[in-house]
This record gives structure tokens, C-alpha cells and sequence, in this order.
């Protein structure tokens, strides 16, 4: 791992890899680490793979203050140029996805392409209240047979869910949901307690909280604007679904694909199924930029 000062912060960094730019940017609560080998490893071959810890989460430091998508988008912006990355496929998982549609919309040029993993985008879903989830009924059973009785018109719910289960009394809890549309990282392996204290601190200690639960991202009319062909890929049991549906209807490229018995981490929960739908992805550009490059053959008349 490297470090790098971006905008006074130490932000941690890997690349692995040769070939195009590819950019994954991780959510809340989560590191670098979140983009497993299955993931990462096959990609590698024939891309250059750059993950980072965002501002406050992972080995990055943790300013007082910062934690918009904005700001996070600057951080981007700043390893880009820092790393020489011209241009760059931004794979984002969650609120990584949101930073990556902000820093599409303010810096259009560097971004060749776009994967949108399971994202909230305020402008086009406010809230993610419980009593709105699809399988609201189903879920929020086994949340509160598990003692966590979630408001139902708690407007922020992942923030919620992400803070109750970080704590070390709730890891029972994070074990039965192990399997389950609602699983949770914070694995008791590897870097996962770690992650779950450094997100309590960030929270506490602070401004991130007011950051992350006022209005983020770009607005819808903005999105409107990004002609960079997008893949917004969500999980079946997903309760972002307006956010799915808004991202079709405002951008003019976006394709969609749903991880089937899936949530919302369905990128640790299935990264095999995750990693070849992404692959397709960035394929089928590539084909198409082949096809485009096929000189014209003229037929002339012998008349």
C-alpha cells in the first residue's frame, strides 16, 4: 500500500495492474479491502485496478470535517492526478457510487465509463425509510427478532444499521445475518472490527454524520448530462429502488442488472456474479469502441 497527501489528508491507495484505468471506490464503513481478490484479482490481467480508502475510513486520515460526496469527489479528482489517470472507468459500491456520479458530473472528461453498484442518490430517493422497503415487512421481522428494532420512518436507515451493528454488543447479531439479504460487514476476520471502530469514531468525532445526512450528490437534471455509457447493477432484495429508477430515467446511457438473492452488499455476498457482469460490461464497450474504429468502405458508382 502508498500514501499520497490529497487536499491535507494521507489517503491510502493500491494499483495493481496494466492496461486501461479502472477506479473502485468503496462505501461507508467499508476500506479498499472491500473489493475482494475474486473481484480484483481476474481484472488485473488486463486493466490497471486502483483502490483507496476514502477520507476517514481504512488507513486514510480522519479530518474533522470533509465528508460530503463533494468532498470525497475532490479526493478522487486529486489521486487521479496525483497517480497520472487520465481517464478512468469509476466502479462505485453504495456511497462510493454516489462520489463517483458527482465526480462525473463536475469532471465529465476524465470518465470513460461508469458502474453504479447498489446506490442511494439523494436527488432521486430522499429518504430509505423501513416502511418504503420493497420486502419491508419480511426484513424488518428478522431485524427486530434480532432486538433491532429500527424506526420504520427512520429516514437514514443504512446509517442506522451500519452503527447499531458496528457496535461489539450487536455481533451475534452480525453472524445470523450472514447469508441473508441483510448481511452487514464487519467480518470478525481480517480487518472488520477495525472498520467497525474506526466507523463509531467517525461518527462521534466528527462531522460526518451531519455530512452524510444532509443532501449529497448531484442533482437529477445533472445527471442528465453524462453521456458516459453507466451500469447501474442492485441487488434483488435491494431497498433502493427508486434510486434504480430514477438513474434510468435521468441517464441518457445507463443500462441496469439485478444480482438475484441479493441485498445491498452483493458485491461481497456474490463477487464472482458481481465481477463477470462488470467484465460483460466493459467488453461489450470495448467492442463497440472496435466497431467505431472499422473504416467505411465507400462504393463508387462505375457509371
Amino acid at each position: 500500500m502508498s500514501k499520497v497527501i490529497l487536499n491535507g489528508n494521507n489517503i491510502n491507495y493500491r494499483r495493481v495492474g496494466k492496461g486501461r484505468d479502472l477506479v473502485f471506490v468503496h462505501g461507508l464503513a467499508a476500506n479498499h479491502a472491500f473489493w475482494g481478490v475474486e473481484i480484483l484479482l481476474k481484472l488485473t490481467r488486463n486493466y490497471r485496478v486502483t483502490v483507496f480508502d476514502l477520507r476517514g475510513h481504512g488507513y486514510s486520515d480522519m479530518p474533522a470535517s470533509g465528508y460530503t460526496a463533494t468532498d470525497m469527489a475532490g479526493d478522487l479528482l486529486g489521486l487521479m492526478d496525483e497517480l497520472e489517470i487520465h481517464k478512468a472507468t469509476i466502479i462505485g459500491h453504495s456511497f462510493g457510487g454516489l462520489v463517483a456520479l458527482q465526480f462525473a458530473v463536475t469532471h465529465p472528461e476524465r470518465v470513460t465509463s461508469l458502474v453504479i453498484a447498489d446506490t442511494r442518490v439523494h436527488s432521486l430517493q430522499p429518504t430509505n425509510c423501513p416502511r418504503d422497503w420493497p420486502n419491508g415487512k419480511v426484513a424488518l421481522k428478522r431485524l427486530w427478532d434480532l432486538g433491532l428494532n429500527i424506526p420504520e420512518d427512520e429516514a437514514d436507515s443504512g446509517i442506522w444499521l451500519l452503527e447499531r451493528l458496528a457496535q461489539s454488543e450487536w455481533r451475534e447479531a452480525r453472524d445470523k445475518l450472514k447469508g441473508s439479504p441483510l448481511f452487514m460487514p464487519y467480518s470478525n476476520l481480517g480487518s472488520g472490527a477495525r472498520s467497525a471502530e474506526r466507523w463509531l469514531r467517525l461518527l462521534a468525532e466528527t462531522t460526518a454524520r451531519k455530512d452524510l445526512t444532509t443532501f449529497n450528490g448531484p442533482h437529477a437534471e445533472q445527471l442528465t448530462s453524462l453521456s458516459q455509457k453507466t451500469l447501474a447493477i442492485y441487488g434483488e432484495y435491494s431497498t433502493l429502488t427508486a434510486s434504480i429508477q430514477g438513474l434510468q430515467q435521468y441517464l441518457p446511457n445507463c443500462e441496469t442488472s439485478i444480482v438475484e438473492q441479493a441485498g445491498h452488499f452483493h458485491p461481497l455476498s456474490k463477487p464472482k456474479l458481481f465481477r463477470i457482469r462488470v467484465q460483460q460490461f466493459l467488453d461489450e464497450i470495448e467492442a463497440e469502441e472496435d466497431l467505431s474504429q472499422v473504416p467505411v468502405l465507400k462504393c463508387i458508382s462505375s457509371n
